[in-house]
Formats: C-alpha cells, structure tokens, sequence
C-alpha cells in the first residue's frame, strides 16, 4: 500500500518531463485554490500538464504545506523535518527536463523513501495534487 502511495507521489514528480514534452506553449499560471475549482480529475490534469515546471512546483507545494498546516498538531517533529525537507526540495527544476530536471528527481526520490514509512497510507494520499484540495488554515 506504501508503495503504491509513493508512486503517485514519484509519478506526479517525474510527470513533468512528459509534459515540458508535450506541451509546446504553456498556459498561464493557475492559482491554487482556481485548480481546486476546476470540475473533475481529467481537467484538473490537464491543467495541471499545460501549464510551467515553476507553476506546477507551486501546486505541489501548495497542496503538501497546507496538509502540513491542517495535521499540524498532530505530526511529530521527525514528520515535521522530513516533510519540510520534501517541500523544499519541490522546484521548476523537479518538473525542468533535461539533466537539471533528472537530477532535481532522483534527489525527491531519495528523500522519499525517508518520508514515506513515516506516515500512513491515507496520509500519503492526501498529499497528493490530485487529492481534495485543502482550504487555507
């Protein structure tokens, strides 16, 4: 099950190269709480593909800090440490392609496989970008 959550964490990482490729001319940047607006998964994606490595870090991050805000008080400070380092290490670069975009992954991947036994299954999947959005705390 914790691989399975790791995946969707790694996939939505990596799904970045594959959309620099595909996407010739990005969209402009989405908000946050816009994203969480559109109407189903397949726009959500769609949007999420379309638009800049920098905006599509910023989603990522976005949905990670504010699960991070709502499960604050029950988190202990080893999650705390190791989610604000996988938060950090969320960049244009993580979704760049080319050698900078590689190299920015296999460091989120390292981190992963300190993060993840840390929390639950449920909770892995609530980080996630396409998990339901999260409202400012």
């Amino acid at each position: 099950m914790r691989r399975a959550a790791t995946c969707c964490v790694l996939a939505v990482l990596t799904s970045g190269v594959m959309a620099q490729e595909q996407t010739a001319k990005p969209i402009a940047p989405i908000e946050y709480d816009t994203f969480c607006k559109l109407p189903d998964q397949d726009t959500k994606r769609a949007a999420f593909m379309a638009t800049t490595a920098e905006n599509r870090a910023t989603l990522v991050r976005t949905q990670l800090e504010r699960w991070r805000d709502a499960n604050q008080t029950r988190l202990n400070d080893k999650q705390k440490t190791s989610l604000a380092a996988v938060i950090k290490s969320i960049t244009s670069e993580t979704y760049a392609d080319g050698p900078q975009g590689e190299e920015a992954r296999i460091k989120s991947r390292a981190l992963m496989t300190e993060f993840e036994p840390l929390f639950t299954r449920d909770d892995l999947m609530a980080m996630q970008p396409n998990a339901p959005c999260i409202a400012r705390k």
